[in-house]
């Protein structure tokens, strides 16, 4: 066997469900580790014994292989559902730990998000030999200190694609394109109607070409055909299927509106202006990490509050690239020791090792 056959990743997030953020997580890994990450643990108890002939394959695939449970991003740690989502990868695999890299929390005062996701903070504590390597922002750092320990900010790890993935703008060159990506949790939770208006008055200003409706996913695809129908500039409307195709049309934008969080997350790693539209803490904690304020547009902002933020955001983008070129810095070292460890460069116990994170 080689090192690598020794040891195996496996993957805990909530990719392949059509939505550009988790599959953008997922994609990121695949190619900063150079591995298919393929073996993805199930969501919940059910979903093994539903899925028993996968598991059992994948079970067998690596039955000589030393074990971590990855994962990869998102708004997680805290949450009591992906708590046991944890739990059970690292049970049922036989894990000899779990690691996980850029997480998000929410803050304790979003009654927004704490609404739909239980948190329990001791379920997580009871996590065994859990490694997190590195938060979102530092409304998550500040929330996992006082809960879990202490946590250094790395970034959402969704940053580093543009390094282990080429990015080609998409488009005619030449063309300016406004991107506007509106999110639906079951619906927007900002008004189309103000948003249009400003988009068309900045279009106006700026002589945009064209504006991009984003439906980063499926779910999203009403309010961007909305979105689309209510503005008086040209636009068109990009359904989410593909990362690298996405990744390619947010790169043709001149400027990037984004309530989804990693419509946002996207832009900025590509250098792009970027207006973040702020609907709960995990905006917020993001916006944070790159300027040290929380994200400039929240629910019920007027057109004009919009069309400010956005003449702005091209003088803020260099203040912001630096953020962004520290953080892919961090996150590389943490890709770094993941890779060697699977290569068996690193041993376990230093990669679970919080004391030996990457600075």
């Amino acid at each position: 066997m080689t090192p690598t056959d020794r040891r195996s990743f496996v993957y805990l997030g909530w990719q392949g469900h059509a939505n550009f953020g988790d599959d953008l997580l997922h994609e990121t890994w695949r190619a900063a580790l150079d591995d298919p990450l393929d073996i993805v643990a199930p969501l919940n108890a059910r979903d093994y014994l539903r899925g028993a002939a996968s598991f059992a394959r994948d079970r067998l695939r690596t039955r000589r292989a030393e074990r971590v449970v990855l994962i990869g991003g998102g708004t997680t740690v805290g949450f009591a559902a992906w708590a046991e989502h944890a739990r059970l990868a690292a049970r049922n695999y036989v894990a000899a730990g779990i690691v996980g890299v850029g997480l998000g929390a929410a803050a304790g005062s979003d009654t927004y998000a704490l609404d739909r996701h239980q948190q329990d903070w001791e379920a997580w504590h009871d996590l065994d030999r859990l490694r997190i390597a590195g938060v979102r922002g530092p409304i998550t750092e500040l929330e996992v200190t006082t809960h879990l320990g202490p946590v250094t900010i790395s970034g959402d790890p969704a940053l580093l694609y543009p390094l282990v993935r080429p990015v080609q703008p998409a488009g005619t060159p030449g063309e300016r394109r406004i991107g506007v990506s509106l999110g639906s949790d079951p619906t927007s939770r900002f008004d189309v109607e103000t948003v249009a208006t400003a988009v068309d008055a900045h279009a106006r200003a700026t002589g945009a070409d064209q504006v991009v409706a984003f439906a980063l996913s499926v779910p999203d695809r009403a309010v961007a055909r909305t979105l689309s129908e209510r503005l008086r500039t040209p636009s068109v409307v990009h359904e989410y299927a593909d990362v690298a195709e996405t990744m390619s049309a947010i790169a043709a934008c001149d400027l990037v509106v984004s309530e989804r969080l990693h419509g946002a997350v996207a832009a900025v790693s590509l250098d792009v202006p970027t207006v973040p539209l702020s609907y709960a803490s995990k905006c917020d904690d993001f916006w944070a990490s790159l300027t040290g304020h929380p994200a400039p547009i929240t629910v019920g902002h007027t057109a004009d509050d919009l069309v400010r933020a956005m003449r702005q955001a091209d003088t803020a983008r260099s203040a912001i690239t630096g953020a962004v070129f520290a953080q892919q810095e961090r996150l590389e070292g943490i890709r770094r020791e993941l890779s060697e460890w699977r290569h068996g460069v690193r041993s376990t116990t230093a990669l679970l090792d919080s004391s030996g994170a990457s600075a």
